[in-house]
């Protein structure tokens, strides 16, 4: 996987209760706390997705981030390539609802997150 060892492998609950594990990485950058997440590749794209909302509620629990503040962003290792994916949520309380995705497409932004988890990649992606 192109992920530097920055990422911690943690363990939460999926959407079913059941213990599984993510790489993390969290950051603050720029007034925001970036998570960076990661399934394990043999796990399917939709992983994430299925369980943002309580994988998101956790993260923010375990980190002790201000929702406000917090940005979720999925790494998808897809071919060789690295994909990267904003998650967003309607916060009710301490309840994150209503997840949705989108990615990260934005060539000057998709650089700037690559360059804080993993160097090279970042060199590869302005060069591109």
């Amino acid at each position: 996987m192109l992920l530097t060892p920055m990422f911690v492998d943690v363990s939460l609950n999926n959407r079913l209760g059941q213990a599984v594990h993510l790489g993390v990485y969290h950051l603050q950058h720029q007034g925001r706390d970036y998570v960076f997440v990661a399934a394990p590749t043999r796990q399917a794209s939709s992983f994430v997705g299925k369980n943002a909302e309580p994988f998101a509620f956790q993260l923010r629990e375990k980190l002790a981030l201000d929702a406000r503040r917090m940005e979720l962003i999925e790494v998808r290792e897809v071919n060789d390539s690295v994909h990267l994916f904003r998650w967003r949520f309607e916060w009710v309380g301490n309840s994150p609802l209503s997840a949705r995705s989108e990615e990260i497409t934005s060539p000057g932004l998709l650089a700037t997150l690559l360059s804080l988890i993993n160097v090279e990649q970042q060199a590869a992606v302005a060069n591109a």
